[in-house]
């Protein structure tokens, strides 16, 4: 639950602040959109190229201090952004706070997990990114009650304040006072064990649709949160009632856990189809029908918010425990970097095109996601398939041995 919370903090501070506050910063300093999202882009990027870094750190130290001062390094970089009153300062801050979603958002913090928890990680990740689903909702409405009242400047301060105060004991009594409790090895039933060999841990084919799905999934992601507003009121809705809109994207993650609740469970590929096809239904809704613009916005998010829960479970299935933070941390690096072009690249297409033709781009590319975890699963169903035959070959053999001593 606490952890869930620190997500929101750290999410809001950073992919999801200038959502609210860069249109007045634009407004005040008279400053590029370009140049404000370039900033952003600059901060994803350096967390993309740090990952690997802070995946090695957590997979050989018995402790991720890296994650622990994650909220520290945040309300610093924050702070440098309500005192910059010229362009260097400004994507100074934007260079600390890269810093810091590199140290403390979730290719972090489920490499954390894995390495403590093994396979029962899944559950603390299923709750956490349950819980962090709520950032828009909780967030924006916070910061645009911010800014109203104090200004963008202030409203940073503030807003770097909380996450001073409240990060680090957060992560400190959840992952470093409890660090010598024990955890149990979950016993693991036909539908959630891991369903690979040594070998074929290290097929590049596995590992490179995963990429691709992780890499094409973040785009979509950066380019609907960044720029949804945007997009809400392209369409003739006002900036609250886009506010109002968007913030359906977090309740609407919650129905991962109902889809848990009321379906059969499903190994981890099986999810990743279903949440490709949701982010596809509701971004094609989105795009061709504004009038329900919200039932796009709920169905991305369903899809979206299982899509951050299978960023950990999927490749702790698919690789195990031993190089868990390692494979997380090889993964983030490059759905980072498209990250941190997304920013740059949509406010450039809605610049000089529209939001129309951006979100012809993301349902292009949505469609497109879908290929890969279609060929993983047909993958890893025929590599399962293959290991339970020499499984039962092997326990023939073994049976026709003790009979033959006999």
């Amino acid at each position: 639950m606490t952890l869930g919370f620190a997500q929101v903090m750290l999410w809001g501070g950073s992919f999801f602040l200038l959502s609210i506050l860069g249109e007045p910063m634009m407004h005040e300093t008279g400053w590029s959109h370009e140049y404000i999202y370039g900033a952003l882009s600059v901060a994803i990027l350096i967390s993309g190229l740090i990952s690997p870094f802070v995946g090695q750190k957590i997979n050989f130290t018995n402790k991720n201090y890296i994650l622990l001062f994650a909220g520290l390094v945040m309300a610093a970089g924050i702070a440098t952004l309500a005192f910059s009153y010229n362009q260097w300062v400004f994507m100074l801050g934007w260079v600390i706070i890269g810093v810091a979603m590199g140290m403390g958002l979730y290719d972090a913090l489920f490499a954390s997990l894995g390495k403590k928890y093994g396979a029962n990680a899944k559950q603390f990740i299923v709750q956490i990114t349950l819980i962090s689903g709520f950032t828009t909702t909780l967030v924006w409405p916070t910061l645009s009650f911010l800014l109203t009242r104090f200004g963008w400047r202030d409203a940073c301060l503030m807003y770097a304040a909380a996450l001073a105060v409240l990060i680090l004991p957060i992560h400190y009594f959840t992952l470093f006072h409890s660090e010598n409790k024990s955890t149990q090895k979950p016993q693991l039933n036909s539908e959630t064990q891991q369903p690979t060999t040594a070998a074929f841990l290290h097929s590049s084919n596995v590992y490179y649709l995963l990429l691709i799905n992780f890499k094409i999934g973040s785009v979509l992601m950066t380019g609907v949160y960044i720029y949804l507003i945007d997009i809400l009121t392209n369409n003739h809705l006002s900036v609250n009632e886009a506010i109002a809109v968007g913030a359906m994207l977090g309740p609407s993650q919650v129905g991962v856990r109902a889809l848990d609740m009321f379906l059969a469970p499903k190994t981890p590929i099986r999810t990743a189809i279903i949440a490709a096809f949701a982010i596809l239904i509701g971004l094609t809704i989105l795009h061709l029908n504004p009038s329900v613009a919200v039932i796009g916005v709920v169905m991305f998010g369903l899809g979206n918010g299982m899509r951050s829960i299978l960023r950990g479970t999927l490749p702790l299935w698919i690789y195990g425990q031993e190089s868990y933070a390692l494979v997380i941390g090889k993964l983030a690096r490059l759905p980072l970097i498209a990250q941190a072009l997304t920013p740059f690249f949509g406010g450039l297409i809605i610049l000089h095109f529209n939001t129309n033709v951006f979100l012809d781009i993301l349902c292009g590319l949505a469609l497109l996601n879908t290929l890969p975890v279609i060929i993983l699963y047909k993958i890893l169903e025929t590599n399962s398939q293959t290991q339970q035959t020499v499984e039962s070959y092997e326990n023939n053999t073994t049976k026709r041995g003790e009979l033959l001593c006999k």
